[in-house]
């Protein structure tokens, strides 16, 4: 779990380019490339990365877009170590923390298990889906008529 999350916040990270106040933010002037790909079953509405220590998250890097699951987005970075931080559509919050990411080109995968709130929120929906399933199944066996 901790090479999925280290993955995805790299290359989310190597995407970015760090301005003077730390703000990380695309651009084209960057040394590096990232592909951030949505394998969760959650869709991503803010994704921000920032250099450690910095105490602004900067710019949503979605830039008011969102990304489903299974999209990806293309991103430039600039080497560093970077926090970073994902929003799903229920506001839920998956941060990651000292993401080193410095590679010329790599990818983010973002998967149900990349933080524990993620992970959390995938095992309760699994849990809903069996018990209603499960609820199904009962149901047809007792509307059943017997000869």
């Amino acid at each position: 779990m901790t090479n999925s999350i280290t993955s995805l916040v790299f290359a989310a990270a190597t995407a970015l380019t760090t301005l003077t106040t730390g703000c990380v933010i695309v651009d084209d002037n960057n040394d590096s490339s990232l592909l951030v790909v949505n394998q969760s079953d959650f869709t991503i509405y803010e994704l921000y990365v920032t250099p450690i220590g910095n105490q602004s998250w900067g710019p949503n890097l979605l830039g008011g877009d969102v990304l489903f699951p299974n999209e990806s987005i293309n991103l430039g970075i600039e080497c560093g170590t970077y926090d970073a931080l994902l929003v799903d559509e229920t506001n839920a919050m998956c941060e990651v923390n000292n993401l080193d990411l410095c590679f010329d080109d790599a990818d983010w995968i973002i998967r149900n298990n990349s933080c524990a709130v993620f992970e959390a929120r995938a095992k309760e929906m699994l849990d809903k889906k069996n018990l209603e399933a499960a609820a199904k199944v009962d149901n047809s066996t007792s509307s059943t008529v017997e000869k």
